[in-house]
């Protein structure tokens, strides 16, 4: 009896393992299914987001009216432009109402700062229209006569004028594709990769480079990698060159403004495609002035290194900080910043640890202090002069 009692026990028991085991299974089956889908959505979020992030489209195309005046193409990059001007998180000015002396004493060595120069020509034509209507309505207020004030206003418009029309001589003739093809096509230009520090470099003749039907402006690929990228800004041949340099010192209307004559800098003229552009980097200040095209910007103070990989492409890095909520990772320091009133870590200036963000249009210029670091990413077939300057201190 006793041994029947034990041997439907031992049923039992077996029959409870049989049922364990199956359920395990069931569970693990389960389990796989559901890692299965999420690796399945997965996969195809990041592939959704790669081919949002390259995803570029000439604007107008076919429709004859996605060239600029300089000859230079524009691209619709909708993954990386800003759905208004209030995404950009860098301070932004107009020339006019950004004095020497609060640059020197808010952005010079404490943050970056966007500044605008020029307006394009339809806001021209707007604000054309807009200065006739209040002159006129001043004349008949004023029975036709003009005070000092006047004399001065009309005086600091007219050397605006003339400031406004060289930066536009070096603009649309100069810096045109037509010029730099006809006047300096034949010279040898020096491209770097497009990597962290630029290793590598290689020597092809400006004709070549700047032609959009061949390999160098065209639009980046997801499977490109940064060191095979060929990007032409920096070593710059100024004597081959003639007064191109001299040109633009003439009319940059914020090196006029915001740059010493006692100042030493260095002249740094640049072309890029499309998602062009070069991981995070450190060098000292200067600025950055747009002539044709747009340049996305992500900076971060000194004390706050970004994580990143200094040969990942400009845009894939940028899809990867979107992806993350516009947040960035950064590395650990042994300089850690204070916290501010909400516990938020600051540096000594008091910029939050957080890359900021901005496009730069044309006839716009960024200011980058000294060892903040930056990416850059351009949207356009985009052509910018750098000018690296060493304030006296």
């Amino acid at each position: 009896m006793d041994d029947d009692d034990d041997d439907d026990d031992d049923d039992k028991h077996a029959k409870r393992e049989r049922e364990e085991t199956r359920r395990g299974k069931r569970r693990g089956r389960a389990l796989s299914s559901v890692l299965t889908v999420f690796l399945i959505l997965l996969v195809w979020r990041l592939e959704h987001q790669e081919r949002d992030a390259f995803f570029v489209q000439e604007e107008g195309e076919g429709e004859g009216n996605n060239v600029r005046d300089g000859g230079w193409k524009r691209y619709s990059t909708p993954a990386h432009e800003e759905k208004s001007r209030e995404e950009c998180t860098v301070d932004r000015f107009w020339i006019d109402a950004l004095s020497l002396e609060r640059f020197n004493r808010e952005y010079r060595d404490h943050k970056p700062v966007v500044v605008r120069f020029i307006e394009n020509e339809e806001e021209e034509e707007e604000a054309n229209e807009k200065k006739k209507k209040k002159k006129k309505k001043k004349k008949k207020n004023n029975n036709n006569s003009y005070n000092d004030d006047d004399k001065d206003a009309a005086s600091a418009s007219a050397l605006a004028s003339a400031s406004a029309a060289e930066w536009k001589h070096f603009q649309k003739v100069l810096s045109s594709k037509e010029n730099l093809q006809k006047s300096h096509g034949e010279k040898v230009i020096v491209l770097s990769s497009a990597n962290t520090f630029s290793y590598d470099k290689k020597e092809v003749k400006l004709k070549h480079y700047i032609d959009s039907r061949g390999k160098y402006l065209k639009p980046i690929k997801s499977n490109q990698k940064a060191d095979k990228i060929w990007y032409w800004f920096g070593d710059n041949d100024h004597e081959a060159f003639g007064d191109f340099f001299p040109a633009f010192k003439r009319a940059s209307l914020i090196g006029k403004k915001y740059v010493p004559e006692s100042a030493s800098v260095a002249y740094s003229y640049g072309v890029g495609g499309p998602l062009s552009g070069v991981p995070y980097h450190i060098h000292g200040p200067g600025w950055s002035e747009s002539i044709y095209g747009r340049k996305k910007w992500f900076l971060s103070p000194p004390i706050f290194e970004p994580v990143f990989n200094g040969n990942e492409t400009a845009a894939r890095a940028a899809m990867r900080f979107k992806a993350n909520g516009n947040k960035a990772k950064f590395k650990k320091n042994i300089k850690m910043g204070k916290k501010n009133d909400n516990s938020v870590e600051v540096d000594k200036y008091g910029n939050e640890k957080i890359v900021l963000t901005c496009i730069v249009n044309e006839n716009e210029g960024i200011y980058f202090p000294d060892k903040w670091w930056h990416s850059t990413l351009n949207l356009d077939e985009s052509v910018f002069m750098s000018s690296f300057v060493n304030y006296a201190k």
